[in-house]
């Protein structure tokens, strides 16, 4: 999560990639992640698109319901 003087300026989508390097690198366990986003969050959206995530569902968090997203390791 980020603070609103960071929208826009693409630290979201770097932040990501640059997690997707370090484990795609060290976690051979790891085959993909998931993330969980509220259907309002177009941002969030669009980050998780960016960065290879493709929908995977709906689920439920503190009784709202969320768009689920995988994205599967690369080798």
């Amino acid at each position: 999560m980020l603070g609103s003087w960071a929208d826009g300026k693409g630290f979201a989508t770097e932040a990501v990639r640059a997690a997707h390097a370090w484990s795609d690198a060290h976690l051979d366990r790891a085959a993909h992640t998931v993330c969980m986003i509220a259907p309002e969050n177009v941002a969030s959206i669009g980050v998780a698109a960016k960065c290879g995530y493709v929908r995977d569902g709906i689920g439920f968090f503190k009784g709202h319901e969320s768009l689920l997203f995988r994205r599967t390791a690369r080798p």
